[in-house]
């Protein structure tokens, strides 16, 4: 049943994460607020929580933040029917923030370089780095897959966020 949005929702006071330590840290805090309105949906094996807005019909979904002490925080999520969310929950901003900082970090003291050689993995067109047959996704895959680099994080991709 939907009800009439009125002045006990509070959906639209809160905007998409900021991918940042301090815009996470503050949902946080915000996100016992947050959930007053809303109604448990879903869980899934992952342990995240998916919730709707009794009022408005906002879906959100609630993570834990491991990188801040395992604390569980809210996010606004699209529209998505339970199964397809249970099958594969959103990634969480956490995820992404602590991922990317480390990806940033890794690039800002390596820089890959393209050369004028083609990458050397089979059906691959991309110029490959210097220094290296591979390029620069073909590179990172491999980093990943020896634990050099951080995996991508699990879990749909949705806007305003993406990977470059």
């Amino acid at each position: 049943m939907i009800r009439q949005l009125n002045k006990s929702c509070t959906c639209k006071e809160y905007s998409d994460l900021e991918l940042s330590r301090d815009v996470i840290s503050k949902r946080i805090k915000e996100s016992k607020k947050i959930k007053k309105h809303l109604e448990i949906k879903s869980k899934s094996d992952k342990g995240h929580h998916l919730y709707q807005c009794e009022f408005c019909n906002q879906l959100w979904q609630l993570s834990s933040a491991w990188n801040w002490g395992g604390k569980d925080y809210l996010f606004k999520i699209p529209k998505i029917n339970i199964e397809k969310w249970n099958e594969n929950p959103f990634v969480s901003p956490a995820d992404m923030t602590i991922f990317t900082a480390s990806m940033n970090l890794y690039f800002e003291r390596h820089k890959l370089i393209e050369s004028e050689n083609i990458c050397r993995r089979e059906n691959c067109e991309r110029k490959a780095i210097l220094k290296d047959v591979l390029c620069k996704k073909h590179f990172i895959e491999n980093l990943q897959k020896i634990g050099n680099l951080p995996k991508y994080p699990e879990g749909k991709i949705f806007e305003p966020y993406t990977f470059e």
